[in-house]
Order: structure tokens, then C-alpha cells, then sequence
């Protein structure tokens, strides 16, 4: 790119950017922002090297003292300079964002793709659900952006880069430690099927053999490269084996959405625009592999061009049969195949053709669009002071190390974030407060599902297990000395709570109530000795 284009490339990206969080202001993408800012904010106040999580009381990540995003919350440790909780959210969800859209931009430049700016938006936008995550702070921004880097690299440049991207990969998010050798082994087999179709390799790409054991090498080095890597291992296989193993017991685990299978209608309506393009590229690549005209295009181009289309075509099916999450694994290796068919395999002729095609189908994309992303915002972003009253009261008006009872998984990610002083129950996925203890887990699940309020089982069905009065199980199970529900999702435990006399209402705001439990432990002495106050002011 001449520094002309490149400038109007930038600022073309800098616009979508703005837009889309300016668009999502006041509120926040999503709840998991506020732990992984919550938790650089516990570092910044003592030690990145302290990975201990006594707050999740109920959860293996305490049992076990380590932290799977430790990279990715040492990154945002410079953002809590700013101080406050929901605009360290913003600063550092706009910071990702324009991380992956440079990144993007960078990888196209060097594959030289025309037009990498328009190319990078289009990437931005195709599908306003995968659009409208790319605003969150979740860790799977740059992991996303690593992992488009490291095919890159393998495809044109040196086994060192491939080294670094995969330990970067496994850095910031150990539970995907896996993505840099799926990556590795999907180049190697595309490089395999070139040389059964007689294609030579390219002269900057990296040796099959050499591309797999550099990102072993990286992802070996990137889970070393972390506190307690030993304990942090650990969870990963919570997060993922185990966590599958669960799945097919088809037992309630409270999963989070990303972790069911997409429908192919649903993936159809909300992804039409991308998925037809991307239907055509394959097909259109296909064809052409098979007409041997592939061969006339730059080697390193063919291969990037090829393992983009394989595994984008993995996590499309990985989106439909398992887990939706991985839509945007899917849309981002596919958005790479698209510019690099365009500008290396579509003769210039065919691009007039159907330029005139496209500009309609983008402007009615852009409508359908906005709309869609207008909703994601109205029902799917959260308010930024989403629990903080609760958590301001009770970190004014409880002892440190109190337990916080909270009706919700996802209450702890604001809870956490607003006040440190207390602990609360699990965060994060359903599946480590599973491992730690499965009978205190059901007794939870019935409660935060609304189902059990007076009393409450231990096993999944309650035939299999114990009932036992909610106040017992509050006070002895949880050691829980106050108790943080929402009455709009939570009306029947409010209700019974409001109408017991061994709780009482001590705060009580818009959208949360707090209720102390009569005659629980007063605190739990060991926290605040080793930890101190944690308290955000």
C-alpha cells in the first residue's frame, strides 16, 4: 500500500470503529468484561504474580490458585489507570477492537490484497452478531487476531513468527492453547493435498513438519510463560474436557449460549450476506482448483487462500454442531479467503461484471445491518452500572471477606468489578463451580433457575438427592452472609426471601435487593490479612 492508501485505509477502520462503539454507548457488550477488568484491576492493586482467586468461593479456580486469561488481564492492567470501572471497560474494548481491525489490515497488506481498508470494514461488518462481539473485552478479540496472523506467517514468513504467535495465543487465554496446532495441522494438510495436485510450494512459506512443531514449541512456551502453570493446565481441562464430557450427559449446566449448537437456519438469517459470499468462494476456489488455474496465482497466496477455506469450513461446522461461539472463527478465517480470491483469482473482467452486483448487496446488507445490530444493543448490551449499588453498599457496609450470596453466574463479573472487600460464590463457566463440589452446584442451579426457593436438592433430578431448607443451605453450604437477588429474574426467591424473617432487606435499588442472612458467620478472617482492601472508589 502507497502511505496514501494507507492513511485512508486506517481511517477508514478508525470510522467503523468509533461508530460501532459510539452506537453501543452508554451500555456494555457484555458482562464478562467486568471480571477480566475486575481481575487486572486485583493485580494492579498487588501483585500479577498473586493469580489466587479466593473471591469465586465455590469454584476450582480458587481451589486451584490460577489464572487461564492471565495474559490477557496483565494486558489490561494499563487501563485501570484510568481508575473507572466502566470506562477501563470502554477504553480497552475499543483498544481490542482496532487491535484485530489493524491486524487484519496488516495481514492483507503483506498478501498484497487492493483495497485492504474497504476489505478490513467488510470484515468488520459481514455479520452484525460476530460485529457486535468484536465490542466486548473478551480475550477471544486477540486470540482471534493472533491466530489470522500465525497463518500468515506460515504461509509467508519465518518459523519464529510462528513461534511467537502461537505462545502468544496460549499467553492470553490458556483454554485455547489448541487453536495454534489446529492451525499447524490444517496447513499441513492443504500442503499436503498441493503436493498430491503436482502445486509447488511457495518459496516464504514455512515447511509443513516446521510450521507444527514451531506452534507446539509456542503453545508449550506460552503456557510456561504463566504463574502456576501446572494449576492453570488444570483448568484448562476443566474448561474443555470435562467441560464436553458434561455436555454429553445432557445435564442443566446453566451453559452460556456460545457453548450450544447454531441451527442452520438460525446461522442462514443472522449471517446471509457473508455466508452467501463465502459459499461462492469455495465453490469458486474448488472450481478453479479443479480447472488447474490455482497454479497461475503466487504460491504463498494459493496455500493462505486454500487453509482459509478449510478452516473457516471446520468452524462453520464446529458453529452448527456444537458450540455457536465459534461463528467468529469461522467469519474471520472466512473474510481472510475473500479478498485474497478477489484480488489473486477473479480476472479483472469478472470483477467489472459483478462489481455493480455487489455494491447492491452491500447497501442492502448495510440496512439489514444496522437494524440488526440496533437490536443487540437494545436487548443483548448491559448498563454500565449493572450491580454497582449493590456492590457500593455492601462494600460500605459489610466486613471484608464476608460471602456474598448471588442469584446469578453473571452477577459476579459487576460484583466483583464494583468491590473486592467481600467474596462471592463462582464466576466465570458453570463448569468449574461443577468440579468443585457437584451437590453444592444443584443446589445452587435450583435456586438460580427459580425452580427451588423454600428448599432446595443436591442432585440433578431431585429424586436422586436431598432436600434441604434454603437458609441451612445458605448460611452452612455457602457460608453466606448477605444475599444480592434480582427480582425481574428472580421473582419467586425474592419473594420467599422478602417474606421470611430470617433475612433481611438491608439495601435495595432499582434492579437488585440485598438481603442479609440473620445469624450467618460474621467473616472469613484469613482475607483481608493476606489480601488487603480491594475496594474501588
Amino acid at each position: 500500500m502507497t502511505p496514501r492508501t494507507s492513511v485512508l485505509s486506517v481511517g477508514i477502520l478508525a470510522l467503523v470503529v468509533v461508530i460501532g462503539h459510539l452506537t453501543l454507548f452508554p451500555k456494555i457488550a457484555d458482562l464478562d468484561g467486568f471480571y477480566h477488568i475486575g481481575h487486572a484491576f486485583a493485580y494492579a492493586e498487588g501483585s500479577m504474580f498473586n493469580t489466587s482467586m479466593p473471591w469465586a468461593t465455590q469454584s476450582i479456580i480458587a481451589d486451584q490458585g490460577a489464572d487461564l486469561w492471565w495474559g490477557f488481564h496483565v494486558a489490561l492492567m494499563p487501563f485501570t489507570l484510568i481508575g473507572n470501572v466502566d470506562w477501563a471497560i470502554r477504553v480497552a474494548a475499543i483498544a481490542l477492537t482496532a487491535s484485530l481491525a489493524l491486524c487484519f489490515l496488516w495481514i492483507l497488506g503483506r498478501h498484497g490484497v487492493t483495497g485492504a481498508g474497504w476489505w478490513t470494514a467488510l470484515f468488520l461488518i459481514a455479520v452484525p452478531d460476530v460485529f457486535f462481539r468484536h465490542l466486548m473485552l473478551r480475550p477471544h478479540i486477540l486470540s482471534v487476531a493472533a491466530s489470522l496472523a500465525l497463518l500468515s506467517f506460515m504461509t509467508r514468513g519465518r518459523w519464529r513468527l510462528v513461534f511467537m504467535a502461537s505462545a502468544l495465543i496460549a499467553w492470553l487465554h490458556l483454554g485455547v492453547f489448541w487453536m495454534a496446532p489446529a492451525v499447524a495441522i490444517a496447513y499441513g494438510l492443504v500442503r499436503l493435498g498441493e503436493a498430491l495436485f503436482g502445486l509447488k510450494p511457495g518459496r516464504e512459506s514455512v515447511s509443513p513438519s516446521v510450521a507444527i512443531s514451531a506452534s507446539f514449541l509456542g503453545t508449550v512456551a506460552g503456557w510456561l510463560l504463566r504463574p502456576h502453570p501446572i494449576e492453570a493446565g488444570v483448568l484448562a481441562n476443566v474448561q474443555i474436557l470435562r467441560l464436553f464430557a458434561q455436555k454429553a450427559t445432557e445435564a442443566p449446566l446453566l451453559f452460556a449460549a456460545d457453548l450450544f449448537p447454531m441451527p442452520f437456519l438460525e446461522l442462514v438469517s443472522t449471517s446471509w450476506f457473508f455466508l452467501t459470499a463465502w459459499l461462492i468462494v469455495a465453490i469458486g476456489t474448488l472450481t478453479y482448483l479443479g480447472r488447474d488455474k490455482l497454479s497461475n496465482i503466487p504460491r504463498e497466496e494459493r496455500t493462505l487462500l486454500l487453509t482459509t477455506l478449510v478452516i473457516s469450513l471446520a468452524f462453520a461446522l464446529i458453529a452448527t454442531l456444537s458450540a455457536r461461539g465459534a461463528i467468529e472463527q469461522w467469519v474471520a478465517f472466512g473474510a481472510l479467503a475473500l479478498p485474497v480470491f478477489w484480488t489473486h483469482v477473479v480476472y479483472v473482467y469478472h470483477r467489472r461484471s459483478v462489481r455493480r452486483f455487489v455494491l447492491l448487496a452491500l447497501s442492502l446488507h448495510l440496512g439489514w445491518g444496522a437494524w440488526r445490530h440496533s437490536l443487540n444493543v437494545k436487548h443483548a448490551a448491559f448498563e454500565p452500572d449493572t450491580m454497582e449499588s449493590a456492590a457500593r453498599f455492601l462494600a460500605d457496609n459489610s466486613e471484608p471477606g464476608q460471602v456474598v450470596f448471588h442469584t446469578r453466574l453473571d452477577n459476579f463479573g459487576p460484583l466483583f468489578a464494583f468491590n473486592r472487600d467481600n467474596l462471592y460464590i463462582g464466576g466465570m463457566d458453570p463448569i468449574f463451580q461443577f468440579v468443585h463440589e457437584p451437590r453444592f452446584y444443584w443446589e445452587y442451579f435450583y435456586v438460580s433457575s427459580d425452580i427451588n426457593v423454600e428448599s432446595t436438592c443436591d442432585a440433578f433430578p431431585c429424586s436422586r438427592g436431598n432436600m434441604t431448607d434454603m437458609y441451612t443451605v445458605l448460611r452452612d453450604h455457602f457460608a453466606a452472609r448477605w444475599v444480592v437477588v434480582e427480582p425481574s429474574r428472580n421473582p419467586r426467591f425474592s419473594l420467599y426471601l422478602s417474606n421470611d424473617e430470617r433475612y433481611r432487606l438491608a439495601h435495595e435499588s432499582p434492579s437488585e435487593a440485598v438481603f442479609e442472612v440473620v445469624g450467618a458467620l460474621s467473616a472469613a478472617p484469613a482475607f483481608d490479612s493476606i489480601l488487603g482492601p480491594r475496594r474501588i472508589n
